[in-house]
């Protein structure tokens, strides 16, 4: 032997009498904690390094929105550092600005100086709204719940609430309601009071507008700090009937109740639900990135398992588009027939091969994959339909090279070298080989760059 393999990592590996079982210990308990602790999801996570600007602008058409709104935002925000392209939109009434940063962007400080770079500007219209800005967040569909019964829209939406609330609680990420309109209160004002009081149209909204606020006043010092808020924001028709029109000279006083009929309604330009032809609700529950599909799943399912007793009998809740079921079948899928593939690779190699340097080519599958799950959890991966199948692809090409490396070490072995000697010159002369062609299969399968 020479003088470098007598210093190479492999012949110590090969002489120390615990070093490599330390260290196959070490893979296998990394990649059993690795197991318990990475999420389980369907698709790798990606991220969405976009900051959203919308301003409003009742009434403005678009050419005013663009000229007067996009033209002076635009250019405080294209420049910042990080960004990647800036798109905007102009509507009726609206103005959007979808500004992209390059990956790998520190999203919190990108996000404050979009804040900042809006704050600049000092030349939008004045009747236009406060610019909202918000980071554009990526939230995974668990499980769609569908609510549905002889009930009113507004009992209907009231469980919906309850059950998005209770969800919410318990840790689900975001819950939307789709088909649960908007609540109004129409005002109908009658023509002939409109006459009689000499009233407008423009003087009743205006008054029912200046009423109805619920304003801060600032804070009161004393003994303790306390917040002032002049609080009139009337949200039922009760409410609004007692607001006061006008004054007459005689002292009397006329009320909205006076002049109009006050109703509860719904947005009749929302669309709603049906689920067979009875009124509907949906909810789509969704999860962050940072959250586990396959728990996140089993606390809805629970909850609607706990829920359902209690609940009256004719209305119906179901859970559908139940995205864990997918993963599962998937995930089962593909461990079933890479079980399958490496049961075959293990008695074909007691067929071929000796039974010590099987036996040790099947430990090394096992002890490879945990190893693999291990470095998955540090660099930020999770258990998803690509990584499952990158690691079956794997599994090919651990196997292909244990079995060289371990048939060329049997090899000599059989043509006179110790144990040690033959394990060690096995190792180092298939090493280079063995390098070489994991990193072509490597690069004709590029990973993407979000996992």
């Amino acid at each position: 032997m020479s003088k470098t393999d007598l210093v190479s990592p492999i012949r110590l590996f090969a002489r120390h009498p615990t070093a490599a079982n330390l260290l196959m210990m070490i893979m296998i308990i990394a990649g059993l904690f690795s197991l318990r602790e990475m999420n389980t999801q369907f698709f790798p996570d990606f991220g969405i390094d976009v900051v959203g600007v919308k301003v409003q602008w009742p009434g403005a058409s678009p050419e005013d929105v663009d000229n007067n709104i996009v033209q002076a935002l635009e250019p405080e925000v294209r420049f910042l550092d990080g960004v990647k392209r800036v798109r905007t939109t102009s509507a009726d009434g609206l103005a959007n600005l979808s500004i992209e940063f390059f990956p790998g962007t520190n999203m919190q400080a990108a996000l404050s100086d979009v804040q900042t770079a809006v704050s600049r500007v000092n030349t939008l219209p004045k009747e236009s709204e406060k610019p909202e800005i918000k980071r554009v967040e990526r939230y995974d569909t668990i499980s769609r719940i569908v609510i549905s019964g002889p009930y009113p829209e507004g009992s209907l939406k009231a469980m919906a609430k309850r059950i998005r609330d209770d969800l919410l609680d318990q840790g689900i990420d975001k819950v939307d309601l789709i088909g649960s309109r908007d609540e109004e209160i129409w005002i109908k004002v009658r023509p002939d009071k409109l006459l009689q009081y000499d009233l407008k149209i423009a003087d009743i909204a205006k008054r029912i507008q200046t009423t109805s606020k619920d304003l801060p006043s600032g804070q009161l010092q004393s003994s303790k700090l306390k917040s002032i808020r002049s609080i009139g924001s009337e949200t039922t028709t009760g409410g609004l009937g007692r607001v006061e029109i006008r004054a007459l000279k005689n002292g009397a006083k006329v009320y909205l109740r006076d002049i109009a009929d006050l109703s509860e309604n719904f947005d009749q330009d929302q669309p709603t639900l049906e689920r067979n032809g009875l009124a509907a609700i949906e909810l789509h529950i969704q999860r962050a990135l940072s959250a586990d599909a396959l728990e996140v799943s089993e606390i809805v399912a629970s909850y609607l398992k706990r829920l359902k007793p209690s609940v009256p009998k004719n209305l119906s809740i179901e859970n559908f588009d139940v995205q864990s079921d997918l993963i599962r079948s998937r995930i089962s899928l593909l461990l079933k027939n890479g079980l399958t593939g490496l049961l075959l690779v293990i008695i074909i190699l007691f067929l071929f091969l000796s039974v010590p340097v099987a036996i040790w080519i099947a430990v090394g599958i096992p002890v490879a994959i945990m190893a693999t799950v291990g470095v998955m959890l540090i660099s930020g991966q999770s258990i998803n339909m690509v990584s499952l199948f990158g690691m079956i692809m794997a599994l090919g090409i651990v196997v292909d090279d244990a079995i060289v490396v371990g048939e060329h070490a049997d090899m000599q072995f059989r043509g006179g070298l110790d144990a040690e000697d033959a394990a060690t010159l096995g190792a180092s002369r298939m090493a280079a080989p063995v390098l070489s062609s994991s990193l072509t299969t490597i690069a004709f399968y590029p990973p993407p760059y979000y996992f």
